[in-house]
């Protein structure tokens, strides 16, 4: 997965996040950090950002990590 679908997963994801304020201070963080072309610390905090909404067990979560 390219940084720009990894936000787009946890962007997805946010609505039933299971820690929904983490996660979307997260996402947050990696918009700004894909705005000003930071593309590692925005795929990162994308990453993040599902861990926070999906856990660490789920496939899109995995799918995004493997490639990191």
């Amino acid at each position: 997965m390219d940084t720009n679908s990894v936000i787009i997963a946890a962007r997805k994801h946010l609505i039933h996040a299971i820690q929904e304020s983490s996660a979307r201070l997260c996402l947050a963080d990696a918009v700004a950090a894909y705005d000003r072309e930071d593309l590692l610390a925005a795929r990162a905090w994308a990453v993040k950002s599902l861990a926070y909404s999906v856990g660490i067990f789920h496939a899109d979560y995995r799918k995004a990590n493997s490639t990191f």
